[in-house]
């Protein structure tokens, strides 16, 4: 597909001026960060502008815990691959532990099936025990997806099962309605005209088309035509805004 049909007109305008990423505050202090996340490409639709930003923070050691395979079409061994392709392109460091793919009986991928809390909270017990922080989806599961909103309970059951967490702390990338969801990077300034009290993540036009590389080109197994509008259009491609949950 032509580079210009991959891009709406309002993504356009980053090549007329520079968008600044938003950093977290000087107070974010977390050095071990666990991603959470149901299928592979998750990570680039929804969560390449947290990645990239956190990515290049010095001190800051990022890794990728994926709960499923997703291998609903059969492709869960090519997915598996695409998944540490587009982690690479993110900039989450190579190294033991960086992208870990969970295969279990009660964790499939399906708009269907609402995984077990506790299930997750085990596979977090067994990859993700010295964590400091856990990043994964509100409530809504910003697709409504049913394996997207379990991760939200399990992870809280997982720091319910850790004493109230012990000085872990979960945050969630905020849903939005679907104006919003497709607004690209005319949402970022409402996002930051809200984002008192959480971390907000604006990526650069360099830093988009990562993002949008990492899905197109790392998960091509992936890249239906209703794809092709969500890598255009898709605020998430652009900019991530996390809220931290304290609902133990």
């Amino acid at each position: 597909m032509p580079f210009l049909l991959l891009l709406p007109l309002p993504l356009l305008f980053l090549l007329f001026f520079h968008l600044l990423p938003t950093a977290p505050p000087p107070v974010f202090t977390s050095k071990s960060i666990i991603l959470l996340i149901a299928h592979p490409d998750d990570e680039a639709m929804f969560f390449s502008p947290t990645l990239l930003g956190l990515t290049s923070l010095p001190g800051v050691r990022v890794s990728v815990l994926c709960l499923s395979s997703g291998d609903a079409d059969g492709l869960g061994s090519v997915r598996k691959g695409e998944l540490v392709e587009s982690c690479r392109r993110l900039g989450v460091t190579e190294r033991e532990g960086w992208v870990r793919v969970v295969e279990d009986a009660e964790l499939q991928d399906s708009m269907s099936l609402t995984w077990p809390s506790s299930t997750i909270a085990d596979k977090l017990s067994e990859h993700a025990d010295s964590a400091d922080m856990i990043i994964t989806f509100d409530g809504r599961g910003i697709s409504g997806h049913p394996n997207h909103i379990s991760l939200l309970h399990g992870a809280r059951e997982f720091l319910r099962k850790r004493k109230e967490g012990h000085g872990v702390r979960l945050f969630t990338l905020t849903s939005v309605g679907i104006v919003r969801k497709y607004a690209s990077i005319l949402d970022a300034p409402l996002t930051r005209w809200m984002g008192k009290g959480r971390l907000v993540f604006v990526s650069t036009w360099e830093q988009v088309r990562v993002a949008q590389t990492a899905m197109t080109d790392a998960h091509k197994s992936q890249m239906r035509w209703f794809r092709w509008g969500w890598v255009g259009l898709s605020r998430y491609m652009v900019v991530n805004d996390l809220v931290e949950d304290k609902g133990l």
